[in-house]
């Protein structure tokens, strides 16, 4: 099953958070709104509603993408 394009986006946001890359702020605003993702200090990180998210995400799309601490 194919992200839609907002699902495709938005999980591209929460992996550009999850490895620390440069994101712009626009992209951001989608996710901070809806919890997924919190802001420290300058930096970003994923809220547990957002490692929830990614890893929907993460499914319906076929992928296996997790921090080292989530394996188990």
């Amino acid at each position: 099953m194919a992200l839609s394009k907002t699902q495709n986006k938005r999980l591209g946001v929460i992996l550009s958070v999850m490895f620390k890359e440069e994101t712009p702020q626009e992209l951001l605003q989608d996710v901070l709104e809806h919890g997924f993702v919190t802001q420290v200090d300058n930096t970003y990180e994923l809220t547990d509603k957002g490692i929830d998210e990614k890893n929907r995400l993460c499914t319906l799309s076929g992928l296996n993408i997790k921090y080292s601490n989530e394996k188990a």
